[in-house]
């Protein structure tokens, strides 16, 4: 089983993407007989390995980060879907301690604060795994945009000064030399 684990990238970070994503093609795709034959086990064993790495992805939940311009130490909002589930409107906060997601709210004149929580995490090591997926989907939707802004970002203006004049000079080596003379004025 331990080699199970392994090879399914939970143990050992090393494992490169293309067997990992093999692997689980494997696990979720493949006839169980494929999966028993590739790992070396039993039929069975094949059943609890996929019925196990099942019930884990459908209780891992999936957070989506969106990105906005930061305003105090709001940075973005979540989407967090629990097993289809989704919730919405998760704030994504940057606090003395690191990144972290606030429950959704909506204004309520009622309460202390303003505003009333529309869903709560109770389970202390559920906010803490949705605190960490969030830091994550955090960084890597903000290299996403650095990269698209890189990808559509113009050159400066210098360098494409130095870019036209070197065409320039390219397309004027090309022409031929005008021809000097009187008899370059009269063939006119």
């Amino acid at each position: 089983m331990a080699k199970m684990q392994e090879a399914a990238g939970q143990g050992a970070p090393a494992v490169d993407m293309a067997a990992q994503e093999d692997f689980r093609r494997l696990l979720f795709e493949a006839p169980i007989a494929e999966l028993a034959e590739h790992q070396g086990i039993s039929i069975d064993e094949a059943v609890q390995l996929r019925v196990e790495q099942a019930v884990a992805e459908a209780t891992t939940p999936q957070v989506t980060v969106r990105p906005i311009e930061p305003q105090g130490k709001l940075i973005g909002f979540a989407s967090v879907n629990f097993g289809g589930v989704v919730v919405d409107d998760f704030k994504v906060v940057d606090g003395k301690n690191g990144v972290f997601l606030g429950a959704p709210s909506k204004p309520d004149p009622t309460s202390r604060t303003g505003y009333r929580a529309t869903a709560r995490v109770t389970d202390r090591a559920l906010q803490a795994q949705l605190d960490k997926a969030a830091a994550q989907g955090y960084s890597m939707a903000v290299e996403k945009l650095i990269a698209r802004a890189e990808a559509v970002r113009p050159a400066p203006i210098r360098e494409q000064m130095a870019n036209a004049a070197k065409e320039a000079q390219k397309e004027n080596a090309a022409r031929p030399a005008p021809a000097k003379g009187k008899e370059a004025r009269d063939a006119r």
